[in-house]
């Protein structure tokens, strides 16, 4: 065996010794930062070395919460489009990003972990934050924030008119590179900023310009020749061959027999499926429920209308079954009809036709107030009157008194809802059986279906402000009017605004009833006595002049059970003089 000469003894020395403080560094990082990152481990120039995986986490989202939060643009000649980085479906990934710091020399490869620690012993290791790319929300967000930049490309198509299909021109388009669009927003993410960014526009030329064999307009065609029936209980929809046109699209698809060539065909156009849906059908099927309306006689509630279920079609579900079931490939390759282009399609008799019926997808809808409800409703008492006299009024004027004040009759209003005058009035015309009557309306009183309904809207804030609930919207008149004296206790309407709104503040539900005797209007409102004390001061007119204008108020305080005042409210009414409000043309 040959002798190891001194100098490569000192070399094994050496050697073994380094080895060894290497080790025993090794051993020292691993048992130190079992649980932390590395030393001179960096993200984005950033130091977090020695940090958990919770603290470095906390870390970066503390530094990059300003890039979420700031708004930056994107800028294309004199447009700005202001956003946030999150609406891009482009962001930094925290948990990714810190996971890659912290397996920076913890891997199960020990030879692997050796290498990444000792070559950190001398050298950072600087990691640049992870990117999620959300394909779809960015695609969402170009469309919905930026597409008025954009012409998209025309597919070579079918325009359906004079019951025929004809060809349209295929154009090319100029659209955002949304390749480059992508890069500079990973770019600003990754350097942590938030800079305006310049959109920069390419042409795209159309991916379809001619139709394959005239494969698309024979499909279209086939279709048209199906019988196509929605229905709807015992009733049925037929639809029209110029509706079933809108309903088909026609776009690019791919090619079963080239891969790198997308071809015409043809789908539905969910959005035109959908709009005939909202005008044509949900006018017939849709039923708004029908609340049971009560009567309370002899201190009891009794029931004397029931209530009925409502109906609302479900237009997603139904149009999504629509689209599955009319476009089909059967319903339009089965047929082979032999079409010259341009010619529409051949006569009915010509092709066996088939019939697609759908069932409309629809949803109950339950009325608030059921007889099964009644007994909960804690309606126990005649909490107050409204009263207001319509003597002297003409005819047209007391019948539309009589027609306004039946609506209200019945009506129910929950603990804590807002009471709307006219939503619970409606539309008011001849086809409601209105007839016209003097209205106070742009500076001029005028003869109008309805007028006198401020009879019925006076009487129900009486009726309210006496009970001790919470006025919500109020208006006097413009001027005086006899009807509803005394003055300032009255409350104008007209559809939509102004309105009389008001808050049932008492613990159970309101009942309301009007009736009407000799002259006289009265809405009766009835729920639970809770023991409050409605105190009303006034009217009190003041500031009147000759020329007939006045001002008033009318106070109403609101005591509870044990005397203390729950609140106060002051009505205050400017009246004008009539002579300011001209009489106008007859209706």
């Amino acid at each position: 065996m040959p002798k190891i000469n001194k100098p490569t003894k000192i070399i094994i020395l050496f050697t073994t010794l380094i080895a060894i403080v290497i080790f025993v560094i090794v051993i020292y990082f691993n048992s130190i930062y079992t649980d932390r990152i590395f030393p001179n481990v960096f993200i984005n120039n950033e130091d977090y070395s020695g940090l958990t995986k919770e603290e470095a986490f906390f870390k970066l989202e503390n530094k990059i919460k300003n890039v979420y939060q700031d708004d930056f643009a994107f800028t294309y000649e004199d447009d700005i489009f202001k956003t946030i980085v999150l609406e891009t479906g482009i962001v930094i990934d925290i948990n990714k990003t810190i996971n890659s710091a912290f397996s920076y020399g913890h891997h199960e490869n020990i030879l692997q972990s050796l290498k990444e620690q000792t070559g950190l012993i001398n050298k950072n290791k600087n990691l640049q934050v992870k990117i999620i790319i959300d394909e779809k929300k960015l695609e969402s967000y170009i469309q919905k924030e930026l597409s008025e930049i954009e012409t998209p490309p025309k597919n070579f198509g079918y325009n359906y008119a004079n019951e025929k299909f004809t060809p349209t021109v295929p154009e090319s388009g100029i659209i955002i590179n949304r390749s480059k669009l992508k890069k500079d927003i990973i770019e600003n993410l990754f350097e942590l900023k938030n800079d305006d960014l310049k959109i920069e526009l390419v042409v795209k030329e159309a991916e379809v310009k001619e139709d394959l064999n005239n494969r698309a307009f024979t499909q279209a065609n086939n279709l048209l020749h199906r019988k196509v029936t929605l229905k709807y209980n015992s009733d049925e929809f037929e639809i029209q061959k110029e509706d079933l046109a809108l309903w088909i699209k026609f776009d690019a698809i791919d090619n079963d027999d080239n891969k790198n060539k997308r071809i015409l065909g043809i789908m539905s156009d969910d959005e035109k499926i959908k709009d005939y849906l909202l005008i044509f059908i949900v006018p017939q099927v849709n039923r708004e429920p029908v609340n049971a309306q009560l009567e309370y006689e002899n201190k009891k509630v009794e029931v004397f209308s029931l209530s009925y279920e409502g109906v609302s079609l479900e237009i997603e579900k139904s149009r999504d079954e629509i689209c599955a079931d009319v476009f089909k490939k059967e319903n339009y390759e089965e047929l082979e009809i032999e079409t010259e282009l341009g010619s529409g399609y051949p006569e009915p008799s010509s092709v066996s036709i088939s019939n697609i019926e759908i069932p409309l997808i629809t949803k109950k809808i339950q009325p608030e107030i059921t007889i099964e409800s009644i007994d909960n409703m804690g309606i126990t008492a005649l909490l107050a009157t409204g009263e207001s006299n319509f003597y002297g009024s003409p005819r047209n004027r007391i019948h539309n008194i009589t027609v306004g004040a039946s609506k209200f009759h019945g009506i129910l209003i929950g603990p804590e809802d807002e009471f709307s005058f006219n939503k619970v009035l409606g539309k008011v015309g001849a086809k409601q059986g209105y007839l016209p009557e003097l209205v106070i309306k742009k500076g001029v009183t005028t003869p109008e279906y309805g007028g006198g309904l401020c009879q019925v809207s006076t009487t129900a804030f009486r009726a309210a402000v006496s009970t001790g609930l919470e006025i919500t919207e109020r208006k006097n008149h413009a001027y005086p009017v006899k009807y509803y004296n005394p003055q300032g206790t009255d409350a104008t309407i007209y559809p939509p605004h102004p309105d009389l709104r008001f808050k049932n503040n008492t613990p159970a539900y309101i009942l309301i009833q009007t009736r009407i005797k000799g002259n006289k209007l009265y809405f009766d409102f009835y729920g639970s006595d809770d023991k409050r004390k409605v105190v009303l001061t006034g009217p009190y007119i003041y500031d009147k002049k000759t020329s007939g204008a006045m001002k008033a108020t009318w106070t109403q305080e609101v005591y509870d059970k044990d005397g203390e005042l729950e609140f106060k409210e002051i009505f205050y009414s400017n009246y004008k003089s009539p002579a300011l409000y001209p009489r106008g043309t007859p209706l």
